[in-house]
């Protein structure tokens, strides 16, 4: 499975496109940085037909230390779920059957 990298991302809307690659990163880095500011302020993030970024705070929790048993208490973070809209959904387990 390949990694797709920002750069690849680039340089594929230019070829679409055929707006200039300097352009283009600028675009793609401030959509991220939006999304990030968004998420980070606790909003949800809507990408039609793509899905929806939504962010999270976990637990505390009490863990184990496998190795010596002893009881370690696990703090709550931050994360964040994506959940694929439909059509996306509908698109991706398609092709992989294919």
């Amino acid at each position: 499975m390949k990694t797709i990298t920002k750069r690849d991302l680039v340089k594929k809307i230019h070829q679409q496109v055929g707006f200039s690659q300097r352009m283009l990163l600028s675009i793609v880095d401030e959509l991220i940085e939006e999304i990030k500011r968004s998420l980070e302020l606790g909003e949800k993030v809507k990408i039609v037909r793509f899905g929806v970024f939504i962010p999270h705070t976990t637990k505390e929790k009490i863990g184990r230390n496998l190795k010596t048993g002893e009881e370690v208490k696990i703090p709550s973070f931050k994360t964040v779920c994506l959940h694929l809209a439909p059509q996306f959904k509908a698109t991706l387990y398609n092709d992989e059957e294919g």
